[in-house]
């Protein structure tokens, strides 16, 4: 029956919401009584006893049908127990609001002094009762419901006074936590009639381990719950007695924010269910573990991205557009050494993406892309460094350009460019590309370009690294230095220095012999 009643109250409420993004906002907090929601009459504002550590008035009330919160005219639903599983009214179980400005042992308080948005500024108090769970089966009294179904994004969490408290010393039947000791927080995706889902695994927080934990706001990840109707909270605690936690279960929350478009997550190409899978190490993965002929698509976090097998050419296996490789050298002789970053590895985890050749798009949903981690491929720093069969070697006024394109609706709407290699200079560690000023795209396509290119074609090699694409540029960032190419005398220099030169042709290629050195007319040493 009580779960009837919590989504009772979204469809009442859900006309008020046209926002896309919604953050929880506790200065638009109502007690909400089941009259209001049966018949859309008022509710009262959220008020303060300022003789009770400035909590919300209505935490103890015996009115049983103040039994929730509202905020943002209905967007959120929150269920505060008053008597359920309590004697008299002298309990409560759910959440509560609270402006308490200490830090010291009170259920009302928290580390952090208030709110995120400073000491003394509203916060929600959660209190996970196993009694009342168990009373209103496995129905965690902590519960949000949501208007519509919404993606969570990300919601702030704090320790509370009193769990700091039993954590740090102890407190009359609960003990001072040991190494071994842990405080978790779970926070679960519920169906539509408020049971936990169970095809979706919940976001683990361990507020405390031993006596360590965070004194102030964290921010927790609730992309991976995905679509859902709302959240429960539940707490656990290894120091139990007769199963039920001895540690006080409560823990501060503010600025719950969800999204009518789900939210988008870092492509880190690390392992994942359904798109990278690299089973081997120091290997490649091309989006299939035997691709086919032809295209093979692929996602890591939101993001969409294209792999091109054109079978054995005959020189090994062709492979364009992104190749995810866990690669560690730095080192290349040829292209069969070609998915290897000039850093050797990746800027995070074990995996990154190289891109060659092909102009091929990652989409995604709409949205404005923060920018993305690059570097130089190792194959790409030896051609620069040294020249190749088909690529000269690199000089001071030489340059090696990527533009990235942005699209959205099929049309290129905005470009960036980036230079791996410029004013004698080339990258070597991984670098941030701030993509922000694309302005909102739903698809981003590369392009590269080089100062040594033949009847329009580039001789350089066209591949780069990336990865943690999506990601925001990081604070503090600190701007990796670039690695210098070698000095080379000119080939002017060469015919004008006073010490004998003698010009030969050797193979239809002109050469310089200087002493004991060869030169070609660009000034590049030769053997």
């Amino acid at each position: 029956m009580k779960r009837l009643f919590i989504f009772f109250a979204a469809v009442a409420f859900a006309g008020a919401i046209s926002a896309e993004v919604i953050t929880m906002d506790l200065t638009t907090a109502t007690n909400l009584n089941s009259e209001a929601i049966k018949y859309e009459t008022k509710h009262t504002p959220v008020t303060f006893f300022n003789d009770l550590k400035d909590v919300m008035d209505s935490t103890y009330s015996e009115n049983l049908s103040y039994a929730k919160l509202m905020t943002n005219d209905g967007a959120f639903i929150l269920d505060h127990l008053p008597t359920v599983a309590s004697y008299g009214g002298t309990s409560w179980e759910g959440f509560t609001i609270s402006k308490n400005a200490s830090d010291t042992a009170c259920q009302f308080a928290c580390t952090a002094k208030g709110g995120v948005d400073g000491v003394g500024t509203p916060f929600v108090v959660g209190y996970y009762s196993e009694y009342a769970a168990l009373a209103i089966l496995d129905y965690s009294p902590c519960h949000v419901t949501f208007s519509d179904q919404y993606y969570p994004v990300d919601v702030m969490i704090c320790m509370d006074g009193l769990t700091k408290l039993d954590i740090t010393k102890g407190n009359g039947t609960a003990h001072a936590f040991t190494e071994n000791d842990t405080l978790t927080l779970k926070i679960y995706a519920i169906d539509d009639e408020g049971y936990n889902d169970d095809d979706v695994e919940p976001v683990i927080y361990k507020m405390a381990e031993g006596k360590q934990f965070e004194n102030g706001w964290v921010k927790i990840d609730l992309r991976p719950l995905g679509k859902t109707y709302g959240l429960n909270f539940e707490m656990s605690s290894t120091d139990k007695s007769y199963g039920m936690a001895n540690t006080s279960l409560y823990f501060a929350m503010d600025k719950l924010t969800i999204s009518s478009n789900k939210p988008a997550q870092v492509a880190t190409f690390e392992n994942e269910v359904g798109g990278v899978n690299i089973a081997k190490a120091d290997t490649c993965w091309q989006g299939a573990d035997v691709p086919v002929i032809g295209w093979n698509s692929w996602t890591s976090g939101t993001y969409n991205f294209r792999s091109y097998y054109g079978g054995n050419s005959g020189y090994g296996d062709y492979f364009t557009s992104f190749t995810v490789t866990n690669e560690t050298a730095n080192t290349s002789t040829d292209y069969t050494e070609a998915y290897r970053s000039a850093k050797g590895g990746a800027y995070e985890g074990e995996n990154f993406a190289v891109w060659n050749m092909y102009n091929d798009t990652i989409t995604f949903d709409a949205q404005v892309v923060p920018g993305f981690f690059i570097n130089n491929t190792a194959y790409a720093v030896t051609s620069m460094v040294n020249g190749d069969s088909f690529a000269k070697a690199f000089g001071k006024d030489d340059w090696f350009k990527l533009t990235c394109i942005g699209v959205k609706g099929g049309a290129e709407v905005a470009t960036k460019d980036f230079y791996l290699a410029q004013n004698g200079e080339y990258v070597v560690g991984w670098t941030y590309v701030d993509l922000a000023e694309l302005g909102e795209i739903d698809g981003l396509t590369f392009s590269m370009s080089s100062s040594d290119a033949t009847g329009g074609f580039m001789n350089t090699p066209a591949y780069f690294a990336m990865d943690n694409f999506g990601a925001a540029k990081p604070d503090p960032y600190v701007e990796p230095e670039r690695a210098s190419f070698p000095e080379r005398p000119s080939a002017i220099n060469a015919v004008n220095d006073n010490e004998h030169v003698t010009k030969i042709i050797r193979n239809g290629q002109v050469l310089i012999i200087k002493g004991n050195n060869i030169y070609n007319v660009l000034g590049n040493e030769v053997k």
